[in-house]
Order: C-alpha cells, then sequence, then structure tokens
C-alpha cells in the first residue's frame, strides 16, 4: 500500500514591519532632559541620528519594510494618558512608534532621517499650492527629459525659522534618473519657497561635451513667494553669476555653462 504525498505550495515568508520615530534637535533635548530611560544624552543629536540611519540601513538589507515619521512629544505625552502607559518608558515609546505606523503618521521612507526632519521642518503648516505643484512638474519634466549628465537644483528658502538651502542633486544616466535625495525634500523646500520666499536655481545638462568631457550645463532661476513663481531673464541670471560682487565688473562665465533658455 502506497502512501499519497499531501502536496503543498510555496512557501510566504512575513515581511517584517519597522516603525522608526526620530526626534528633532528641540524634542531631542526634552526627551533626554525628561526621561530616564531615554539612552541618549543631551548633546548627542547627532550620533543618535547616525545611529537610527545605521539601523534603519540593516533592517532593510534584512529585506524589512522600513516606516520613517517624526517624534511627536506632544502627541506622546497624550498617547501615555489615554492608553494609561508610563511616559519614562522605553516599551511605551515603542508602543506609540507601532500605533504611527499602524495609523499612517509615519511612512515608507527611502532617504536619511535628516532628510526627513527636514522635509517636516520645511512643510511645517504650509499647504499645497498650484504654483508650487507647476514648478515641481517642470523641474520633474526638466530631469526626465535631459540629456545624459549630472544636474542639480538649489533652493535657498527663507522661512520664519530662518535660511535653509536645500540641494538636490541628479543625474541622467542613459534612460535611467538618479536622485541623490527623495522627491519629498524637493516638493517641501519648493512649497515652503512659494509659501514664504526662495530663490532656485536649476543645472541641467545641455548634451554638449567639450573639450575634457566636460558635460556643460545650462542655469535658469526662479524666484518664488507670495504663492507665485517667476522665472529669472536671462540677462539678469547672467549679470547675477557674472560680476563682481564687491566692484561691479564683469566676470568670466564659467566654462562650461550657459545661462538661461536662450
Amino acid at each position: 500500500m502506497s502512501r499519497r504525498r499531501r502536496r503543498t505550495g510555496p512557501t510566504m515568508t512575513a515581511v517584517q514591519r519597522i516603525t522608526v520615530l526620530v526626534a528633532d534637535a528641540a524634542t531631542f533635548h526634552r526627551l533626554a532632559g525628561a526621561y530616564a530611560s531615554f539612552e541618549w544624552s543631551d548633546g548627542e543629536h547627532e550620533a543618535y541620528l547616525d545611529a537610527h540611519d545605521d539601523a534603519i540601513e540593516r533592517s532593510r538589507s534584512a529585506g524589512a519594510l522600513v516606516h520613517v515619521g517624526r517624534f511627536d512629544h506632544d502627541g506622546y505625552r497624550d498617547f501615555c494618558r489615554d492608553s494609561d502607559l508610563p511616559a519614562d518608558s522605553a516599551s511605551t515609546r515603542s508602543a506609540f512608534a507601532a500605533r504611527a505606523g499602524e495609523s499612517g503618521s509615519a511612512r515608507e521612507w527611502d532617504g536619511t532621517v535628516r532628510d526627513l526632519l527636514l522635509t517636516e521642518s520645511l512643510l511645517g503648516g504650509a499647504e499645497p499650492d498650484p504654483a508650487a505643484q507647476s514648478l515641481i512638474d517642470e523641474l520633474t519634466d526638466l530631469m526626465v527629459t535631459a540629456p545624459p549628465g549630472p544636474g542639480e537644483f538649489t533652493v535657498t528658502v527663507s522661512a520664519p525659522g530662518g535660511e535653509v538651502t536645500v540641494t538636490f542633486p541628479w543625474e541622467r544616466a542613459g534612460q535611467d534618473l538618479q536622485v541623490g535625495r527623495p522627491l519629498e525634500v524637493l516638493f517641501a523646500a519648493v512649497t515652503a519657497g512659494v509659501a514664504h520666499s526662495a530663490g532656485l536655481i536649476a543645472r541641467v545638462p545641455t548634451g554638449v561635451v567639450l573639450p575634457g568631457g566636460i558635460v556643460q550645463t545650462r542655469v535658469l532661476g526662479w524666484r518664488l513667494g507670495d504663492n507665485s513663481v517667476t522665472e529669472i531673464a536671462t540677462a539678469e541670471l547672467f549679470n547675477a553669476f557674472c560680476t563682481d560682487a564687491t566692484t561691479g565688473d564683469l566676470l568670466a562665465p564659467e566654462f562650461g555653462t550657459v545661462y538661461g533658455r536662450d
């Protein structure tokens, strides 16, 4: 009598989900001063961010799905009160992070924790604006239609918290577009700039290769603010980049650079 072999389907391996909440500098200071269970000391914020980046990268490499969010201390205190859990407890902070992952306040993030905190800081209470979205669409089109070569967007935002300069490097390699930071960083910088005030400079490869293998770059610029976007004229761009700020004398253009759309 033969025994019938039971047939089974492929084994499905569950993907581990991890939620990490990261404190900005001000919240880190509050956590370090308020909770003995918080293992970091005041003044160690940079090392704390590095450690979180390392831990997140290890989790990603192991195949985990990682969600990242900003640690909201006021929200944490409300959570402790509503859940009747002790605030000075690592396990309570873990439970708070798990709830953030379930509620959607933490999200999938493929950049550094510094980039996430920067994005959250820039957006603040700023609402998406049609002018910002229109410029984002134009910048995206510049990237995806550019010939091979490196490019960069630089946004200098003047907001209530001070001036912040955000660089967004990218490169067209064959048919691929490689970006140095999550696109959300660029979106946040442009949105904050339109809501407050900013200048944006784009450096885009032209497809012309100069002697020495240097890829020619086109410089474009925009003024942002008051919920509007204005492109900077070619002559003004040239004067801005090719005039000595001290003497007012004209300077030779940077080799391999053209200014404006003309």
